[in-house]
Order: structure tokens, then C-alpha cells, then sequence
């Protein structure tokens, strides 16, 4: 009997103490996956100084990642769908790249999620192995249904742009743009889809 409930008493000592090994192994792994914030300061450019720069602007939608780089700064290149172009010739899929990968992303602006759908002012990319229909934003709107939200904190909000419209309360914006917005570390106004893109025309 004495050598059951001291064999019980190791089974039971073993099996405490993989456990405690297992939780000390996975504590550890979730340590080294840490990841790292990029803070970085960015120029000011204003919506209509953006679209006049702009090789291409376009409403476009996230279809996943192509590569992460992690060079002097960490950037991530998507494939995305062309949904509309309102400046520029565009082919049916582009490549866009963004500041910050996922282990090391920007602190100011979330990455792009493969289905979330975007207004974006773009200039042609110069420093990638392949630059053929790649782009890199100046100005990001994401959107859904008939609302915008910018995601890219340079230079005044599209708002304060003669003619563009806001919701003045949160009870108006969609799901979607109610979760994009509490993503983004700094308060920003709903604008109105349509009266975004009839301020890009008008630029042009």
C-alpha cells in the first residue's frame, strides 16, 4: 500500500512539474515574440497637395502580404485589387507598400488587413527589387460602405478641407469604421465616402 501512494505521489510530482516546465517554455516563447513599435515622425502633406504629387489615386482592396523587409525601415508590400481609379492608369491587381511589418510596426498607423478596402494617394515605389505597378501611399483612407476614415496622420485632416462633409457623431459610423478608428492612437473624423472622392476629382 506505502509503495502505491508513493509511486502516486511521483506520478503526481511529474506531471506538476512538466506542467510547470511547459507554462515556463511557452512564457519564454511568448517573451521572445515580443514585438517592437516603431515610433517615427512623418511629413505634413495635405490632401490636395497629396493628389497633385500623386502618380496614382484609387480605392483599392487588401488581398495579403507579398514580403516583409526588414532593411533601414521595416516595410511590408501587399497585393491589392484595383476597385476604381480616380487618377492614374492602373492594372486589375497592384502591390502597395507600407511602413512597419507585424513584428515591428509603426506605433501611429495599423497595418493594412487582407479585406479591409482603402482610398489611396500613391507615388510609384523606386527602391524595390521589382517596382512594376508597386506604390507607396501619402494618404490612406480606409472605407467601408458609404463612410472614410484617414488612417495616416500627416498634415491636416481631410476634413478641415473645404467641401468635405463629417459625422458629427459616433452613433452614425458603421462597425467596421467603429473599430478602425479606436485602432488608431489619435481621434479622427468619419468623413463622408462620396464628398471624399468628389474633393479628389476636383483636385485633379
Amino acid at each position: 500500500m506505502r509503495k502505491k501512494i508513493i509511486l502516486a505521489a511521483v506520478i503526481a510530482f511529474t506531471v506538476i512539474s512538466s506542467a510547470m516546465g511547459t507554462r515556463t517554455y511557452l512564457s519564454a516563447k511568448t517573451e521572445e515574440n515580443l514585438r517592437c513599435v516603431i515610433s517615427a515622425s512623418r511629413e505634413e502633406c495635405a490632401l490636395d497637395d497629396s493628389v497633385e504629387q500623386a502618380d496614382a489615386v484609387a480605392e483599392i482592396k487588401i488581398n495579403g502580404i507579398v514580403e516583409e523587409y526588414n532593411n533601414e525601415i521595416p516595410q511590408t508590400l501587399h497585393k491589392a485589387s484595383v476597385i476604381k481609379s480616380y487618377k492614374g492608369e492602373l492594372p486589375e491587381e497592384i502591390k502597395v507598400l507600407q511602413d512597419g511589418t507585424r513584428q515591428m510596426p509603426m506605433s501611429d498607423t495599423p497595418l493594412f488587413q487582407e479585406g479591409e478596402r482603402y482610398i489611396l494617394v500613391m507615388k510609384k515605389t523606386v527602391s524595390l527589387p521589382d517596382n512594376n505597378n508597386s506604390y507607396w501611399v501619402l494618404k490612406e483612407y480606409f472605407v467601408s460602405g458609404n463612410q472614410a476614415v484617414e488612417t495616416l496622420p500627416t498634415g491636416e485632416l481631410a476634413a478641415e478641407e473645404a467641401g468635405i462633409d463629417t459625422y458629427d457623431s459616433a452613433r452614425s459610423w458603421n462597425q467596421a469604421v467603429r473599430l478602425k478608428e479606436a485602432e488608431l492612437p489619435y481621434d479622427s473624423e468619419i468623413l463622408k465616402k462620396a464628398d471624399l472622392i468628389d474633393y479628389i476629382e476636383e483636385v485633379q
